[in-house]
């Protein structure tokens, strides 16, 4: 039983729920070049719930913009990486670099590469480390990705200072990822993405506060959410993630992404498909969404040293 149900599960695509979620996410991202000094004008409620459903426009377009990366938003793979880039582009970030970051997440998952909270347990600059976690999940995480394409535009010196600089050959392999047509395409899609915000700037050029605030509002999902479903997680365990708890009129405006132990078992099935494959393995949930996500305020922590083996 298990087993078919598993294989449906890599074969399913929602494909006509993702042209509708994508046509929302598009569109909203486009109409909020007028949208967002007329709700300024309004002002108060108005703008406070333009400011809320702005807010989960950007997460479903971070959710879709990951199952591009998964190659189950469309069948067609041409397509699937063109409305990827599309929606990478509204995002802030060009598709290939959010792609080959979230993959080398699931390769690398709770390494020294990928534990956000997790400090070296010899080091003597906690306080650096300490300021630079809650820099990372206040929205510095997200202002990275917008400004990390300009390193595209001189790769192959960015590459060489890299490798000279680190240690860590991991990291160096990781780049060495971005093909000549990934590198490519980022300048063009970083060029769009520039031009996106310049309009956003010309439109709200008399009053540039709601624009910032949006931006700012962003970055702080963006960043705060991204290692929520993996915090206080085995250090040692490559495939460690917590499903978290929702109410289930939830489950799907945030496409199943709370059953995160069950997409990294299974990263080739749709969102679609997460709840069957949750039953299936009769898993079940860690903690709430909210009440995890907010124990990051906690804030870092020591790693641990690795398990004696016997």
């Amino acid at each position: 039983m298990k087993s078919e149900a598993t294989t449906e599960a890599m074969q399913y695509l929602p494909q006509t729920q993702n042209l509708g979620l994508m046509a929302f996410a598009i569109l909203f991202q486009l109409a909020g070049l007028v949208l967002t000094p007329r709700a300024w004008a309004d002002g108060g409620w108005a703008f406070a719930g333009y400011l809320l459903l702005y807010g989960y426009a950007t997460v479903m377009c971070w959710l879709l913009i990951h199952e591009a990366i998964h190659h189950k938003l469309l069948a067609n793979r041409r397509a699937n990486d063109y409305l990827g880039r599309v929606l990478g582009i509204l995002f802030g970030c060009p598709f290939y670099i959010l792609k080959i970051g979230h993959m080398t997440h699931h390769r690398y998952n709770r390494s020294e590469l990928d534990t956000t909270e997790m400090v070296p347990s010899d080091t003597r600059h906690y306080a650096r480390w300490w300021l630079a976690y809650y820099g990372r999940i206040l929205g510095l995480l997200y202002f990275s990705e917008v400004i990390s394409p300009l390193a595209f535009y001189f790769w192959k010196h960015f590459k060489r200072l890299v490798a000279a600089w680190t240690r860590n050959r991991a990291l160096v392999a990781v780049l060495d990822l971005f093909t000549r047509r990934m590198v490519h395409a980022i300048q063009m899609d970083a060029i769009l993405c520039i031009g996106f915000l310049g309009a956003q700037v010309y439109l709200n050029w008399h009053a540039l506060a709601p624009f910032v605030l949006l931006f700012l509002w962003r970055g702080l999902i963006v960043s705060f959410y991204d290692n929520a479903y993996h915090y206080g997680t085995d250090p040692h365990d490559s495939q460690a993630a917590n499903n978290l708890a929702v109410p289930s009129i939830m489950r799907m405006l945030i496409l199943n992404h709370n059953m995160h132990r069950v997409h990294h078992r299974y990263p080739s099935a749709s969102w679609a498909m997460l709840p069957r494959l949750f039953a299936a393995d009769k898993d079940g949930f860690d903690g709430a969404l909210i009440e995890t996500g907010l124990q990051q305020i906690r804030g870092p922590k020591r790693r641990p040293a690795p398990p004696v083996a016997h």
